[in-house]
């Protein structure tokens, strides 16, 4: 016998986006002559149409011009400027997309008009690189490039170094380039904030057996990606070179300043090699990140490696730790 709920009519209010369902809750909460619903979007088309099932009359606002006199439920969008500042006013903003709603809060708070009360919500947690301008068309435009197997706040982080080290002199590198999708970001972000001379390197063919045990555990590893699809991701882009072979050992392809180097290549051994020459080519100001820093127990000889080194320039770098795994070391000026 078929389930009896495979037969019950779908309820309308199960078609309510949260956001609405929370404004909504609020507003009839409210003891308010005059609703006013801010800022024109679905969530303003549904509480128009929810509010006047009620009987609940409301008026219509935005701060943006090209939504000036849209039509809405029967009623025009009015410019916020024109609102009279009342204290019996109650103002709705509706939107919910991240950087509309900091817009709109922002032009309120510019307007001046302090006796009205304003509500506003969102009904999901923030997550800028996924939500907020310019992360999202970053991230957006690189994962068109590559996918990335680091998390999106690995990611996130990339971007806001990027634009720390934009007016710093030097190219940008990264050792351990895999599928690109990390080299990716890198390039929209360096696109968005200042052309730089960028430099993505791999062996494309897995990490080479290393001359110390302790990196026993990589060799061959991470072997599965392409030189080919990698360099085809970046070739509409004439500032990206992407460099095939042991990074050990290409590495000194790179002649000019560093201002934001990735090291994304797990071995004690590159490590070793990479971080010195690194540092000693950043600019001050640059940034050098170990992405693999504190990921145990595969990282731990790196980790080790990156502690030391520390140690040895602890008065010229400040390091900033996420709180799971990677490690940024900073460039600080000389006394």
């Amino acid at each position: 016998m078929k389930n009896k709920k495979e037969f019950e009519p779908v309820q309308v209010d199960q078609y309510y986006p949260k956001i609405v369902i929370r404004l909504l809750e609020k507003i009839l909460k409210l003891n308010s002559k005059k609703i006013v619903l801010f800022g024109f979007s679905d969530n303003m088309k549904w509480l128009v149409s929810l509010l006047c099932q009620k009987s609940i009359e409301v008026d219509l606002y935005d701060w943006r011009q090209k939504f000036i006199n849209y039509d809405c439920g029967g009623k025009y969008i009015l410019h916020v400027d024109n609102l009279k500042d009342d204290p019996d006013t109650f103002i709705i903003v509706c939107e919910e997309e991240i950087n509309s709603l900091k817009n709109g809060i922002s032009y309120l708070q510019k307007l001046g008009k302090n006796k009205i009360n304003v509500i506003y919500d969102k009904s999901s947690p923030n997550l800028p690189f996924r939500e907020e301008e310019p992360f999202k068309s970053i991230a957006s435009n690189a994962q068109n490039r590559a996918i990335s197997m680091i998390s999106d706040t690995q990611l996130f982080d990339l971007i806001q170094f990027i634009k720390q080290t934009r007016k710093v002199e030097g190219d940008v590198v990264e050792f351990g380039s895999l599928h690109g999708g990390s080299g990716a970001v890198i390039a929209e972000a360096v696109k968005y904030f200042g052309e730089k001379q960028i430099w993505l390197f791999d062996t494309f063919e897995g990490i080479p057996v290393s001359k110390y045990g302790l990196d026993y555990n990589w060799n061959g590893s991470f072997s599965n990606n392409s030189f080919s699809e990698v360099r085809n991701a970046f070739k509409d882009l004439k500032n990206v070179k992407v460099i095939k072979g042991n990074i050990g050992e290409t590495y000194k392809l790179v002649q000019n300043k560093i201002s934001f180097g990735y090291i994304a290549s797990d071995t004690y051994e590159t490590v070793e090699i990479l971080l010195k020459f690194l540092w000693s080519k950043l600019s001050v100001d640059g940034i050098i990140c170990i992405c693999d820093y504190g990921s145990f127990p595969n990282a731990l000889p790196l980790t080790v490696f990156v502690d030391e080194f520390i140690e040895k320039i602890e008065d010229e770098v400040f390091t900033y730790r996420p709180d799971k795994f990677g490690i940024f070391l900073i460039k600080k000026k000389h006394k």
